[in-house]
């Protein structure tokens, strides 16, 4: 669950809009809420509700939001934290109380979508469960080298040089599988970006030595999408 808290009421319901078009654009399904003060947040943790990720206003109508970051952190919340503020004078200071980002109003799409990736690739599942007509299947994230459509069917090419056949379309992985990490290169491939060694116009090189066709609508596409992945794998090395 992601919380907005913003003494400017304008903005948190507008920025709260933009979190959740963000969200829906990576087929992430998540319970988001705006509030204007503190204390409604504190509210809802003494409720026993659970939030993943705040987005915190430092300058706060008669409060520090930076001062109740730090509270958060001496009683333990177990809580993300992006600061949002229009000035960055707790730019260093902040950082004590280690958020993803520090972001500066006014927040551009961009500077919006980084923040939420930061986020996502810190808890990201080292596991995916594909619920195919029925069927449960178990795969590491880290295993998928690449998927294919194959006559009928759908194949999951692993690291381990196994294959796995399945009933599905490969539409239908994609909307299972993190957009974080997988992205389409061609309309009968969809690529793991952890196990891409290189992109060329148009062909890509896995780490295995194997290449693939990238089709010539979607190589800027997956040029982007690489180029951010690979900026959030740095970030946290």
């Amino acid at each position: 669950m992601y919380y907005i808290c913003d003494d400017d009421r304008r903005f948190a319901d507008e920025f709260h809009k933009k979190v959740n078009k963000t969200l829906a654009s990576k087929n992430i399904d998540a319970e988001t809420e705006a509030f204007y003060d503190t204390a409604s947040f504190l509210e809802k943790i003494n409720n026993g509700i659970i939030f993943d990720l705040i987005f915190l206003d430092i300058l706060l109508d008669h409060e520090n939001g930076y001062s109740f970051a730090k509270q958060m952190r001496k009683e333990n919340i177990p809580i993300d934290i992006v600061f949002i503020t229009v000035t960055q004078d707790y730019a260093i200071a902040g950082y004590d109380v280690a958020p993803i980002l520090y972001l500066v109003k006014p927040v551009e799409d961009t500077q919006l979508q980084y923040a939420l990736d930061i986020f996502l690739k810190r808890h990201m599942p080292s596991h995916v469960l594909l619920n195919l007509s029925g069927e449960i299947l178990s795969l590491k994230i880290a295993d998928i080298l690449y998927c294919e459509v194959y006559g009928h069917k759908t194949c999951i090419h692993l690291a381990s040089g196994e294959t796995r056949e399945l009933r599905c379309s490969l539409n239908n992985l994609v909307h299972q599988l993190p957009s974080s990490v997988f992205a389409r290169s061609h309309q009968s491939y969809l690529i793991n970006m952890e196990h891409i060694d290189s992109i060329a116009r148009y062909k890509l090189t896995l780490s295995t030595g194997q290449a693939l066709p990238i089709s010539q609508s979607r190589y800027l596409e997956l040029q982007n999408s690489f180029l951010l992945y690979a900026g959030r794998q740095k970030i946290w090395i």
